[in-house]
């Protein structure tokens, strides 16, 4: 009974093939879509401690690999720390569940059925066939005493490892398991890489768990057909067969109300943030960009990210209507903003405006105030489209030439009247 407890205290993954809660996949199941259509193999030595005793692999090439599984002789051998990569026809995609199997030619304990002859691999994958990511991989098998080459693993000890399970019967791997990277797309997986884990526990060869365990298994095996013995990968989820689902568009969440101008001169800010959401984008980067403004004469409009700037021209009574065009992953919705601005009496009349004039409109470097029936200037005040002033002068000429490319509104005094005029700065 003593010889028991530590495989009761160890175990907590998945058991053996054939017992409950087994995660194995028969070769038959009608969950594989595609198998392997390429492999290069590039195998370990036979035993790690003597690299000279000749490499592993002889008589068992790669190709063994492709297509289904043969079970036992059909098989590429990767000795000590050698790996295999493997290639298929259509990329592996990640969807609900495991995405593909490895298949391995592990055999039963002829005495415990709860122990088994594994040779076992680390598992990494790449969507470009140069960075490569592996999946966490647990070994729970004590490790005070080597395993000798004979001997045998409990599968409920192991975790995301290659060759969990025996002959015909392949280990599941679910890509949403490996840690994301901006260098991995799991929609695509091109390549998938098997490594022999060795199976010494001596820290000068051992390999390692997630956890910093070393991976016991057995070890050594000194011979052609040694380390993990790789018979195929079976595909469960490709782009082929599971497209991945369209894009859900856009949509308007909020709607912008209607924006209502009392004052002249007078500038409103609209947060545009939250009005259109997408729900293919958690963080929602919405680019937002101006369409049509139906009143360009009266309304200037500035748009700096989710920040829009209404601007009013004139005192007169008028309304617009803004296109604006919300762009989330290349789809697009359109919304309009409906903009009231009600007359603002100013004091000056229509002869007052005759009066003053600001030319050259539009302008490259300098603009000139104009006035008649004697009247004299007192002072020219320039402000942006968000009503901040830019420049101040008691001239009738103004250098204009170090304000940015955008129209500006110029408010001119003169004789205690006031006049305001939009300009542009080209």
């Amino acid at each position: 009974m003593l010889a028991l407890v530590p495989v009761a205290l160890w175990a907590q993954f998945a058991p053996a093939q054939g017992q409950p809660g087994t995660t194995a996949m028969h070769a038959d199941s009608s969950a594989f879509v595609a198998w392997a259509t390429g492999c290069v193999a590039e195998p370990g030595p036979m035993n790690i401690t003597n690299p000279s005793g000749g490499m592993a692999g002889s008589g068992w090439p790669a190709s063994n690999v492709i297509g289904y599984p043969e079970g036992t002789m059909g098989v590429t051998c990767l000795g000590d720390g050698g790996m295999a990569t493997v290639t298929f026809a259509s990329p592996i995609c990640n969807r609900e569940g495991p995405d593909f199997a490895v298949f391995e030619n592990g055999f039963a304990n002829a005495q415990n059925p709860n122990l088994w002859f594994l040779e076992l691999g680390f598992v990494e994958v790449s969507s470009d066939g140069e960075n490569f990511f592996r999946f966490p991989a647990y070994s729970n098998t004590q490790t005070e005493t080597q395993l000798d080459g004979m001997g045998c693993i409990d599968p409920s000890q192991i975790h995301n490892l290659a060759s969990k399970y025996g002959a015909m019967y392949g280990t599941p791997f679910e890509l949403d398991e490996v840690p994301d990277d901006p260098l991995l797309d799991k929609d695509h997986i091109t390549h998938v890489r098997i490594i022999d884990v060795i199976g010494n526990i001596d820290p000068e060869y051992a390999t390692y768990d997630c956890q910093g365990n070393p991976i016991n298994d057995p070890w050594p095996t000194p011979f052609a057909s040694c380390g993990m013995d790789l018979d195929a990968v079976g595909v469960i989820h490709d782009i082929e067969h599971f497209p991945a689902p369209p894009d859900e568009p856009p949509y308007i969440a909020h709607p912008v109300d209607d924006v209502i101008f009392n004052e002249f001169p007078q500038s409103i800010e609209i947060n545009l943030n939250g009005v259109v959401s997408d729900p293919d984008d958690p963080d929602e980067n919405i680019i937002y960009s101006l369409v049509s403004n139906s009143n360009e004469s009266e309304l200037s409009v500035s748009l700096r990210g989710c920040l829009m700037v209404l601007t009013r021209l004139s005192s007169h009574e008028g309304e617009a209507i803004l296109v604006l065009r919300a762009t989330s992953h290349g789809q697009t919705i359109d919304f309009e903003i409906n903009v009231v601005m009600h007359y603002v009496d100013d004091g000056v009349g229509e002869n007052e405006m005759e009066m003053i004039s600001v030319y050259p409109n539009p302008t490259q470097d300098v603009i000139y105030i104009g006035a008649n029936n004697d009247l004299s200037v007192q002072r020219v005040e320039v402000f942006n489209v968000t009503g901040q002033k830019v420049m101040s002068s008691t001239e009738s000429v103004i250098d204009v030439s170090g304000l940015g490319s955008e129209m500006y509104i110029v408010r001119v005094t003169a004789d205690d009247r006031i006049v305001t005029q939009c300009i542009v700065k080209q």
